[in-house]
């Protein structure tokens, strides 16, 4: 991390929601040098957006004014996807600045045309196509440039994804070019003053071709041709290339910087010389070189992935400064009322000019005293805080930061009136598709009394529900903003819990420090509930008893109390919305007991969770429970299922790097045989025949894929719901330090990891749970530390079910057999009285 931040001069956000890469940023004085530079931001998405840039200093705030509405002068959606952009003089019999945008169907030539004042924010700017080329391949990337030397006219060169360069003379399409060793697309460039091209190869070498030769060999009969063109230099670079530049240095020498993987190169322009190389400490992003005149030093300005600015005057590091987000893209520009700006473009569209400042930001770390230290009364300091700790931790009263909670105010508010959801499924019926997927609006208000920056909200549900919208980004907060979004079932997945979890992050503007806030709120029961007749035999049992008086249904479920209710005062049917499964609850005639029973043990998770948080809001006294025999069976049959799931996947995945593998093997015999022109027939061979086969079969397997990676997200989320339903029957049991390590071990949600799953971060966990919760000594326990590899064998498996067996049987203190006595005695009253 550098010592010293750039400074914001101006600032803005391209889009949401869209993506960007190196070409996605041009800086170019399309409207003259009098004008100064201008930015052209193109995304992936297609949009076209041009900004002027007039952010000046002001001297009574001493702070640039910043972005406004009038410096984006043209925003519009040409194209699926904008893969480079140039800018030249592209029309014949014309000299003025013409754009050119390269899309994956056609390269595209647009006129700007600029009305100053036309319009009441400031000026007015429309785009018109003067030509457009269709495109035989798809392409890679654009190189412009006066190619053979021609005077006061810029011709155009794509490079295709095949290794096949394309040139344009203008508007007439003139030669196409095949360069050899070319397995991706690698960087190239133009350099005028020897009307070269320089690019690597796939070797890793870079090599120099003149355009007089490549428009003689690209102009051949194909029937002439017996190998490719041969470069007229190659220099051995012995490294993957990421980027490649050219600068004037003087009126007779050209620099040409290379951005390798691992260092920084400047060669002459005849491509066999190397000026001086310097190597990188860091993963370099992007880079950047420029001329400071008239001194004409050569200056490179470098982004490390530590969201670092580097700045080189040949191998000598003169200045580093910290930017506030990683870039994909950099480069200087001269705008109205600030030269030497340094533009940097993220992926996701944040789009900031900085100038370097001196002002340090850091914390500066106190002088060392070399005084002895009382150890035993640090330690007894330490002590008496983690008590204090504890203490404030136990009884609610946790620190937070006032003034943080001042900053961001969060306001959600859920619509009780339900609506029905248009995303249903199709193959329902119309009344039980209305029934089952109804969706909820929810609110969130954010207020605030001072400028926040980057103010990201999240919203988080659990499983079948999802948010239409989960992620909303503001750029500056200032005053009031409101978001919303719809919730809705998209699987037929019995419903685990009912919390919303809104997070939101922001910068503050001032200090710049990150602060993070969350506030959950509930949906409402009804959204997966509904009331339904009791169910008098049931699989799955979990009783809970109370050492209070019950609390009747209509104060515990209010909105589910009615005719079924009045009928049957001390039982309550509920049915879930999403999967039909229903969950009978059975208050006691005699004892102070409440019983959850159903012939779905997945579905009880929403229930019991729903009880127990009702129970301590109305109930007085303590609660208790037992883990039944069938429980701990649910949760083996449970792993089960989602580990036999993985392995299908694996064994499907592995099926297709096998055939993968053929694949490559049966192109490349295809891509010799035509380029040694064999005799033969292509189809004498069998390789097409043996291709399409290989085609169908991945298809197939990727077809399987899909449905066996379904399979491993449902039971994934079966596994979910049954260890939440163990957690909360635990949680009556045993003290909060236990249940934490506990629900640390086993608790979390299923990662769709290949390689480390629930499986493997549960082994490790329980292990160590079971070494902490130990009653002998730690010096015979085994304390080497365990590393993660990924479950293989049915043996380790079955040594994690009996982990977690074991952390069970630890915890639960209640004996099996008695409350399955109660529980009979129970439900003999229970029909009696019914």
């Amino acid at each position: 991390m550098s010592l010293f931040k750039t400074n914001e001069w101006w600032r803005t956000q391209c889009g949401v929601n869209e993506s960007f890469d190196k070409h996605s940023l041009l800086i170019t004085p399309l409207f003259g040098a009098d004008r100064k530079d201008i930015i052209v931001i193109g995304s992936h998405s297609g949009y076209l957006r041009i900004y002027s840039p007039f952010s000046q200093w002001i001297e009574e705030t001493k702070s640039p004014s910043g972005y406004k509405s009038s410096d984006l002068i043209v925003e519009t959606q040409i194209s699926d996807c904008i893969i480079d952009m140039k800018a030249g003089k592209f029309v014949s019999g014309s000299s003025d600045t013409r754009l050119a945008i390269l899309t994956p169907k056609k390269l595209v030539i647009y006129s700007i045309i600029l009305s100053q004042g036309s319009v009441e924010h400031g000026n007015h700017c429309d785009l018109e196509i003067a030509y457009e080329h269709l495109l035989p391949r798809f392409p890679a990337s654009l190189t412009t440039g006066p190619f053979g030397g021609v005077r006061g006219r810029d011709f155009l060169c794509i490079q295709c994804l095949d290794g096949t360069l394309l040139f344009y003379e203008q508007e007439t399409p003139t030669f196409s070019l095949v360069l050899r060793n070319r397995l991706l697309p690698e960087p190239i460039v133009y350099i005028s003053r020897n009307d070269i091209f320089v690019t690597p190869s796939s070797s890793w070498i870079l090599e120099c071709y003149r355009y007089k030769s490549m428009a003689e060999f690209g102009s051949k009969d194909r029937s002439e041709e017996s190998k490719n063109l041969e470069p007229d230099w190659t220099y051995n670079i012995g490294e993957a290339v990421l980027d490649i530049d050219a600068v004037i240095l003087s009126s007779f020498e050209v620099g040409i910087l290379i951005l390798g993987e691992k260092s920084l190169y400047c060669l002459k322009d005849n491509c066999v010389t190397l000026k001086y190389s310097k190597r990188l400490e860091y993963k370099a992003l992007c880079f950047q070189p420029f001329v400071i005149e008239p001194d004409g030093k050569l200056m490179v300005l470098v982004i490390a992935d530590t969201n670092t600015l580097m700045i080189y005057e040949g191998t000598t590091l003169r200045w580093s400064a910290q930017l506030p987000f990683t870039p994909v893209a950099v480069t200087r520009a001269h705008f109205q009322h600030l030269d030497g700006v340094i533009v940097i473009l993220s992926e996701e569209g944040q789009l900031e000019a900085c100038y370097l400042g001196s002002e340090p930001s850091l914390f500066i770390a106190p002088p060392l005293h070399r005084r002895g230290y009382d150890y035993v009364a640090a330690e007894d300091e330490l002590i008496e805080l983690r008590k204090l700790a504890k203490k404030n931790k136990a009884s609610g009263n946790q620190l937070s930061d006032v003034t943080m909670d001042a900053e961001l105010i969060i306001s959600v508010t859920v619509s009780a009136d339900l609506e029905p959801c248009p995303r249903g499924n199709q193959d329902d019926s119309k009344d039980d598709s209305e029934d089952r997927n109804l969706m909820c609006r929810i609110t969130i208000e954010l207020s605030t009394y001072m400028t926040l920056r980057d103010v990201q909200v999240c919203v988080d549900v659990s499983k079948p529900f999802v948010a239409d919208k989960d992620r909303h980004v503001i750029t500056n907060l200032c005053d009031r903003h409101v978001l919303r979004a719809m919730i809705y079932p998209t699987m037929d997945l019995p419903a685990i819990s009912s919390d919303v979890r809104i997070t939101a992050s922001y910068e503050t503007a001032d200090h710049g420090s990150l602060r993070v806030l969350q506030k959950t709120t509930q949906l409402p029961l009804k959204m997966m509930l509904r009331a339904c007749p009791p169910e008098n035999t049931s699989t799955f049992t979990a009783t809970i008893k109370c050492s209070e008086s019950l609390v009747a249904f209509s104060q515990l479920f209010p909105e589910f109390t009615g005719e079924v209710q009045r009928k049957n005062w001390n039982v309550l049917g509920l049915q879930h919305l999403q999967t039909g499964s229903v969950v009978t609850i059975v208050s006691g005639a005699t004892s102070n007991r409440y019983r959850v029973q159903s012939n779905d043990g997945l579905s009880m998770a929403l229930v019991v969770q729903q009880l127990m948080n009702r129970l301590k809001d109305k109930a007085t006294g303590n609660f208790t429970t037992a883990i039944a025999q069938n429980h701990i069976q649910l949760i083996q049959s449970q792993m089960e299922a989602h580990y036999h799931s993985r392995q299908k996947v694996d064994k499907i995945a592995s099926e297709i790097k096998l055939l993968s593998t053929q694949l490559r093997n049966i192109e490349r015999r295809m891509l010799r045989a035509v380029r040694e022109r064999n005799t033969r027939s292509l189809g004498t061979t069998g390789l097409p025949f043996l291709l399409e086969s290989t085609y169908r079969a991945i298809f197939a397997l990727l077809d399987d894929l899909a449905i066996a990676r379904v399979e491993r997200e449902r039971a994934g989320h079966g596994l979910r719901c049954v260890m939440r339903l163990l957690l909360l029957l635990l949680r009556l049991n045993v003290n909060d330090d236990k249940y934490a390590m506990l629900e640390a071990a086993i608790g979390f949600d299923p990662q769709l990891c290949d390689e480390l799953d629930w499986e493997e971060i549960a082994d490790v966990s329980l292990s160590a749970f079971l070494r902490s919760t130990s009653r002998k000594s730690t010096s015979h326990l085994d304390t080497k530390p365990t590393t993660l590899t990924k479950m293989t064998s049915t043996k380790e498996f079955s040594k994690l079910k009996k982990h977690l067996v074991h952390a069970i049987e630890r915890l639960d203190s209640c004996r099996e057999a008695d409350i399955v006595e109660n529980e009979q005695l129970e439900a003999a009253g229970d029909h009696a009285s019914s």
